[in-house]
């Protein structure tokens, strides 16, 4: 495939998508925008069809302010559809009653806007909203939805809160997303999750190579821990006055949204490995001689590891480490503690 101009590289790739083709190998670069925002207030206790129109209007003409940005990937807050009460406290918003009683009203109707978004634009839009299973169980969920406004993945919260399952009967899920989608390998959490090791280590399993975050709070330094754990980049999707923000596979701040207005797009690079520095400085530094600006190594400094991405049309990074014998962080993590299988710690 001829090399393409920078400016040309993603028209060509979306009429890659577009007519379902694979050409070779083109880099993975992967643009996401975040879209954040309070939620809609009404002045009524319950919710109204007019409001609902209301609500629909007020988030697809948010959505519309990234699609200039072209992304693969728009990712909303948790239940960012739900409005609240004006004169109410944000946290508490509308009754119980009037959550279950607004669920059945939108029906589709929220889904079916965002979808017509996803195909007229050619990108994935997260839906992250209450979800009525087959069962009639109602579930805490995120669909994401194709670029040809089908269902390309789903995932609903595996730890709801005491307050979630208690109070609005929400059924917890019981399995981590694994999706590969046409841009890469996506996982998810939802909110609460973020404080479960038993939900991070099976999202860490699927090896995502892209966590989507959508949540009503932040996490803080869970976000960082997650990425680098699970050597994935973590797009937290959250409410202000809290930052949205993008994560890299080494833990560090990509971009985040300003105190100005909650709308994000980046572009990452999803072709990556991360590599422990013993054994490889020397390995390391003859890579960069080989590919120059064809491959990008960042060190985030006091990590002991680092991010290498390749910038090589036709070269992916596992490609490139295997060429220079260059083992993955987990490969190496691995053989260091493989004698705790024969030899486990004791506890006292």
């Amino acid at each position: 495939m001829a090399l393409l101009a920078y400016d040309r590289y993603h028209e060509f790739v979306r009429g890659l998508v577009s007519n379902r083709l694979v050409v070779g190998y083109i880099m993975q670069d992967t643009t996401i925008s975040l879209v954040s925002g309070h939620p809609v207030v009404i002045e009524s206790p319950r919710v109204a069809e007019s409001q609902l129109k209301l609500i629909i209007d007020h988030w697809t003409d948010r959505i519309s302010r990234v699609l200039h940005d072209q992304p693969d990937l728009v990712v909303l807050p948790e239940l960012f559809e739900r409005p609240v009460q004006a004169g109410t406290p944000q946290a508490t918003g509308l009754s119980v009653e009037a959550k279950h009683e607004f669920v059945e009203l939108r029906g589709g109707r929220v889904r079916d806007a965002l979808a017509a978004l996803a195909v007229a634009h050619r990108t994935h839009i997260t839906y992250p909203a209450y979800r009525v299973d087959e069962d009639g169980k109602l579930r805490n969920a995120v669909e994401i939805i194709g670029r040809d406004g089908s269902t390309a993945a789903s995932y609903d919260k595996i730890v709801p809160t005491l307050g979630e399952m208690r109070n609005m009967g929400i059924v917890p899920g019981q399995q981590a997303m694994a999706a590969d989608l046409d841009f890469g390998r996506v996982s998810a959490a939802i909110c609460f999750d973020l404080n479960f090791e038993p939900v991070r280590a099976a999202v860490a399993a699927t090896r995502p190579q892209l966590i989507i975050f959508p949540s009503a709070y932040h996490g803080d330094l869970m976000q960082n821990y997650w990425a680098a754990s699970c050597r994935s980049y973590f797009v937290g999707c959250v409410y202000p006055p809290n930052r949205s923000t993008i994560i890299s596979p080494t833990g560090q701040l990509v971009a985040s949204t300003s105190t100005y207005d909650w709308l994000l797009t980046r572009t990452v690079n999803l072709d990556y490995a991360c590599v422990h520095l013993d054994f490889n400085r020397e390995k390391l530094l003859a890579l960069k001689a080989r590919y120059g600006t064809g491959v990008q190594i960042d060190d985030p400094g006091q990590l002991g590891y680092v991010l290498v991405s390749s910038r090589t049309e036709g070269r992916r990074a596992a490609e490139m480490l295997a060429e220079f014998e260059i083992d993955d962080v987990d490969t190496y993590f691995a053989e260091s503690a493989a004698h705790l299988a024969e030899s486990p710690i004791r506890a006292h």
